[in-house]
């Protein structure tokens, strides 16, 4: 035990000549004591000169250094795989009924020299042992991401693995065991190692999404071992009925074939997609043989109206642009045509509307009560001074007849993306006739897409611009001939890609409406068996801030229409969340419902619970995956019939030994209560005796 200061040492000597000085200052010359024996006074004299000289020494921060020593045991780790591909064998009742005590026999015979410490992993991990071997997919990485965390800067001196090798979710166990410095790997190898004679899906590629009416992709994986020459069918079926089917044919004892299908988009909503391998003899399971697939077939198409006062070549040539998107549908009428029902569009296209003929008065009342995105085409059959009335946030002003326009890019312009190929096809496209006018007036906010080049000068006047008039959104084309636009695309490209991209991108502009919902709720459409369902939801004010001060509750219902018990979200910082748990595999519905300031809210959804059959696809024993792991370690891998042996291997392994740790700890003698305790000590014994010989 070593005593050091904070301050110099030789203050001491300083401390003891203060407690001397203030200690004879004291009481030398004390006239209350003359009466008193010598030895009193030189008592209360000590004393007095102990309590000052302690106080300060405690001023300059004495520390006391001590040692101690530690023995820390070697760590010993048992990891149990508890997957379902361990069983998937001949030997599956062995390691059901008598493995688990071999391997108990081990924890016990190993925990008389070491510190054992046992998990199962599989898709999760547990700190014990669990024998029940149901576990749907095998994470090694996970294991040994979780050992280095929690045993780093421990003695840790082994790792015992037992596995069949097989992992099918996380890195592979190579690379990330290589994180792990000092310990060795003993792996203990389970299950077989003989292709057995089965035919599997192993793989079903697709989309998540398809739109209505469309074909939409299947690709499946068959995997096939020891049926060379053989036949099987391939089917996809939906709701009890085979769709599509395929014979397919083996032509090795191990072959893998890739089966593609092309599957018609016929009802909206998810739907769900069997995909099965017909049983072949003597397979060693069936329960690969069948895959399930949701697919969510979307609605989708835009529907985009077209109405013209007079016909023009600009509208067929807008309309075969449009449609070259499969999403997109365009209907085309006479103003004298319109009957209304614009609530059925996304989009509508007036083509020198209003005119100078009338007509379109029922038209732009419908627009304008529903707030309808809509693209003026303007040409010289408009009718200026109604088009001005109906303050879209573009005025033209004194309109003189007609002049020739040409188009030129705003670098500025961000609300969408323009292509080389646009920007390199605009310099050399002929002018479009456009209204000449005084001016041209946009509204603040407004965006201009393209310029007016008038001749050889470019003007600051609009094109095509765009404008958002309280959330409903704006466009206009200030010229007729964009027809000719798409004939010089196809003169100097030989096709017409730029300039429908440009009609495209105007119209996905014009037609996407901004989510204004107060109350929106996030789903992933699809989990696996064993992930929980996690859903999000988010509440607004009339401003548009988050608020969660309000209940929001979720209904479920499965395909069957059973219904589940109710749940409530939690509040999650300005919003809500929801662990909803784990389901069994199949289609299921909600319904989140809140009310907020007076006003229900209601939002509905579903979303698919997929079953995980990943550890049947590969019921083939990687041995060679564990001996790498532990001969990379310096470590062995051992049998199930003399896993045994490993007590004595790592009893011989110098590396798995005892650490003894001397530990340094200084401590401030100030935070010693009993220094406080020995001071008062003093200090009432002096008072007493002062007080009994008459002082104060």
């Amino acid at each position: 035990m070593n005593v050091t200061f904070v301050y110099p040492s030789w203050m001491v000597i300083l401390c003891v000549l203060i407690g001397v000085i203030y200690s004879v200052i004291f009481y030398r010359r004390e006239k209350l004591f003359s009466d008193i024996s010598n030895p009193i006074l030189y008592l209360m004299a000590v004393l007095r000169f102990s309590v000052v000289t302690l106080l300060a020494i405690l001023l300059l921060e004495p520390l006391i250094q001590s040692e101690s020593q530690k023995i820390e045991k070697p760590i010993v780790v048992i990891a149990q795989d508890n997957t379902q591909s361990v069983v998937l064998n001949k030997d599956s009742l062995f390691y059901k009924n008598d493995y688990p005590d071999k391997l108990n026999q081990l924890v016990t015979a190993l925990s008389e020299k070491y510190e054992v410490k046992t998990i199962s992993f599989g898709e999760q991990l547990s700190d014990q042992f669990t024998y029940s071997f149901d576990e749907r997919q095998t994470d090694m990485s996970q294991l040994f991401d979780d050992l280095y965390a929690k045993f780093y800067g421990r003695n840790l001196g082994a790792i015992i693995i037992a596995s069949d090798g097989v992992y099918n979710k996380g890195q592979n166990p190579l690379y990330s065991s290589s994180n792990i410095k000092n310990a060795s790997i003993y792996t203990i190898a389970l299950g077989d190692t003989n292709q057995k004679k089965d035919v599997a899906i192993g793989n079903v590629a697709h989309n998540k999404i398809a739109y209505l009416g469309n074909d939409f992709p299947i690709e499946v994986v068959v995997n096939s071992s020891f049926y060379k020459d053989k036949k099987a069918i391939v089917s996809v079926v939906k709701d009890g009925k085979t769709i599509t089917s395929q014979e397919i044919s083996f032509s090795s004892d191990n072959d893998v074939l890739t089966i593609p299908f092309k599957i018609e988009a016929t009802k909206s909503g998810k739907h769900k997609y069997e995909v099965l391998v017909s049983e072949m003899e003597d397979e060693f399971t069936l329960v690969n043989n069948k895959a399930e697939v949701f697919i969510d077939i979307l609605d989708n198409k835009q529907q985009i109206l077209i109405v013209y006062a007079a016909p023009h070549p600009d509208i067929g040539a807008m309309k075969l642009s449009i449609e070259k998107n499969i999403n997109y549908k365009v209907d085309v009428l006479s103003i004298e045509d319109y009957k209304g029902k614009i609530d059925d569009y996304n989009l509508v296209i007036l083509h020198q509307i209003p005119s100078v003929n009338g007509g379109e008065t029922k038209l732009l009342k419908d627009i304008e009560n529903s707030k309808q995105a809509v693209l003026f085409v303007l040409g010289a059959q408009n009718q200026f001074s109604t088009f001005n009335q109906m303050k879209t946030g573009l005025s033209i002003v004194a309109p003189k007849g007609i002049t020739d326009a040409k188009p030129v890019l705003n670098s500025t312009f961000k609300s969408f993306t323009t292509s080389e190929s646009q920007t390199n096809l605009f310099p050399q496209l002929p002018p479009m006739q456009i209204p000449f006018a005084g001016d041209y007036k946009l509204a603040t906010g407004a965006q201009v897409y393209l310029y007016q080049k008038i001749g050889n000068t470019q003007t600051q006047f609009p094109l095509v611009a765009f404008n958002d008039r309280d959330g409903q959104k704006i466009g206009f084309i200030l010229g007729e001939g964009i027809w000719r636009w798409k004939f010089q695309d196809f003169i100097k490209n030989d096709n017409n890609q730029a300039f429908d991209e440009l009609i495209s991108k105007m119209m996905q502009y014009l037609s996407v409406k901004e989510d204004k919902n107060k109350f929106r709720v996030n789903c992933a459409g699809e989990f696996l068996e064993n992930e929980n369902v996690i859903i999000q939801a988010e509440l607004y004010n009339d401003i548009f801030e988050l608020v969660n001060d309000v209940e929001v509750t979720l209904d479920i219902t499965n395909e069957d229409g059973l219904d589940f018990p109710q749940k409530a979200f939690s509040k999650a910082g300005s919003a809500y969340r929801l662990d909803a748990g784990s389901f069994v595999p199949g289609n299921y519905s909600y319904v989140a419902k809140t009310v907020y300031d007076g006003q229900k809210y209601e939002v509905k959804g579903d979303f698919v619970v997929k079953e995980l059959k990943i550890e049947f696809l590969n019921t083939v024993s990687d041995f060679s995956l564990l001996f790498n792991l532990s001969e990379k370690s310096g470590g062995k891998m051992y049998y199930k019939d003399d896993f045994q042996n490993i007590v004595n291997d790592i009893e011989n392994n110098n590396n798995v030994a005892s650490i003894s740790y001397v530990n340094k700890e200084l401590t401030d003698v100030i935070k010693w209560k009993w220094i406080l305790f020995l001071i008062l000590t003093l200090l009432s014994i002096e008072w007493f005796l002062r007080k009994r010989n008459g002082a104060y």
